[in-house]
């Protein structure tokens, strides 16, 4: 999930950012509501030849010089306000409720204009045959448009100009953005979004880019902030990439990077829908893991009874810590059977796995895996605290690539088996083996050392429900003893046939 987000970034905060701006859905005035509208060549249409869902005007002002067509027009909402047209005549005068009648008027001023909830300066001036409107950061010369305006993000620009085939134009935006959504976990301000390229019938093929990560977009404009397609995002370093995170990612300070990625997928903004096929090469990470977790002491943020956040101390020689050898046989092979088969094989992340869980979770419409690694379990434990954001899962990456590279495996699955939470206010095998079955890890039957496998995803639940309530989850301890790597047959089918006896439970 972590790497679809990195190699998405340029994809998904274009799209939530300019959409809004290739396709207008609502401009309002002073008056009337017209709908069905078209601005383009002909007449009102609006840039780039999208069609507006709605024009509305309240207490319009409208004169107009010129000619202009207008058609498929209905108005609704005509109580207040007049105006002058022409239908073969030069001057007129009608009542707003007869222009659904009109063909022709003349050029238009309107007062207060507002596209898609963002307020414009007055525009006037001759729309046809000329069409030419101007305002303050906002002018229409022809089929040349430029547009300033301050968005939900931040100040943009946007520039229409007519392009090489019948119909199509080529556009280009530009905004100093700033971005809140409560998955990426913070605010991105100050953000370089720009998107250029080709507009016709609601087609765009073009580039955005976001903080210098540029990707090749073809999409289909289905309406307000809402457009599907396909990208591609060519051979990028990866920490140009991440620097899009910078704002919510403190550790980028003194993180160093190496390595590239590239990416092909489709995308749908409504409902949000992504699919990635990212390539992932030489990615080295330094500088974020001290030397204490090599060979040490340290502290990290473990949990209380009551489930808060407290700092723990251990690591070597420290009470409740266990070299890896005295964690026994079937504790590390159990661990690994449930949490991450492919432990001894990833170099720190499972791209696979990630991208399999993705899809579970996309099609389930909630996240029912987490596709992380062992490794990527410890970082989080070790380093940050639980929150389920993008801005997590991305910083998760990075310690996890590092500790693959300058702690190894052995070393890895020793801090994972002393520092992961086992129950209230206990962390560490040591701590789990004495509390249900009062031995020490060494002393664990294959059935027991499953067991402490099978909570780690919930380990306050298997301490009340399954411990303290009786009730062992079956299913998923046979899973667990039918996939330990290593285990002799005969001790697997004595587990499986074995009946969990855990130390009786404190009765109050």
């Amino acid at each position: 999930m972590a790497l679809t987000a990195l190699a998405l970034a340029a994809v998904a905060l274009p799209g939530a950012l300019l959409a809004p701006m290739l396709v207008p859905g609502v401009a309002r005035s002073h008056g009337a509501a017209i709908e069905a509208a078209a601005w383009c060549r002909e007449g009102l249409c609006v840039v780039g030849g999208l069609q507006a869902g709605r024009i509305q005007a309240e207490s319009a002002v409208l004169r107009w010089s010129g000619v202009l067509l207008l058609r498929n027009v209905t108005v609704h909402s005509t109580e207040s306000g007049t105006g002058t047209a022409a239908r073969s005549a030069p001057t007129a005068e009608v009542s707003l409720s007869e222009m659904p009648t009109l063909p022709f008027v003349r050029s238009v001023e309107v007062e207060n204009l507002v596209v898609e909830g963002l307020p414009l300066p007055p525009l006037s001036g001759e729309v046809l045959p000329r069409r030419k409107l101007y305002g303050e950061g906002a002018s229409v010369e022809g089929d040349h448009v430029r547009l300033k305006f301050e968005s939900p993000y931040g100040p943009v620009e946007l520039r229409v100009e007519p392009g090489e085939a019948a119909g199509e134009s080529s556009v280009s935006a530009t905004c100093t953005c700033t971005y809140q959504n409560d998955a990426l976990g913070g605010t991105l301000s100050n953000l370089a979004v720009s998107a250029s390229g080709r507009l016709a019938n609601r087609e765009f093929d073009g580039v955005v880019t976001v903080e210098g990560v540029s990707v090749d977009v073809h999409a289909t404009l289905r309406g307000l902030d809402d457009a599907t397609g396909r990208f591609r995002l060519g051979t990028t370093p990866i920490a140009q990439v991440y620097t899009i995170f910078a704002g919510v990612m403190p550790d980028l300070r003194k993180a160093e990077m190496r390595g590239t990625i590239s990416a092909t997928g489709r995308f749908t903004l409504q409902p949000p829908s992504i699919h990635v096929e990212p390539v992932v090469e030489g990615f080295v990470v330094q500088g974020l893991v001290g030397d204490e977790y090599r060979r040490g002491t340290f502290t990290w943020m473990g949990h209380d009874a009551d489930g808060d956040y407290v700092p723990v101390r251990g690591g070597d020689g420290t009470d409740d810590w266990l070299p890896l050898a005295a964690m026994g046989e079937f504790l590390p092979m159990a661990v690994i059977a449930a949490e991450d088969s492919a432990f001894r094989r990833h170099g720190g992340y499972d791209l696979e796995g990630m991208l399999e869980a993705a899809d579970a979770n996309e099609q389930a419409g909630v996240v029912v895996r987490g596709g992380s690694t062992l490794t990527q379990q410890l970082a989080k434990n070790l380093f940050l605290t639980g929150e389920r954001t993008y801005a997590r899962k991305l910083r998760e990456l990075l310690y996890s690539v590092e500790m693959e590279r300058e702690l190894g495996k052995e070393r890895i699955l020793e801090l994972y088996l002393n520092v992961v939470e086992w129950g209230p206010a206990f962390h560490g095998g040591k701590a789990a083996a004495e509390a249900y079955f009062l031995k020490s890890p060494t002393g664990l039957r294959a059935e027991e050392a499953a067991f402490l496998a099978s909570i780690l995803r919930n380990p306050r639940g298997g301490w009340w429900k399954e411990y303290q309530g009786g009730r062992v989850n079956g299913r998923r301890l046979a899973w667990i003893i039918d996939n330990m790597v290593g285990l002799h047959p005969t001790v697997r089918r004595e587990a499986l046939e074995h009946e969990v006896r855990f130390v009786p439970p404190d009765v109050e």
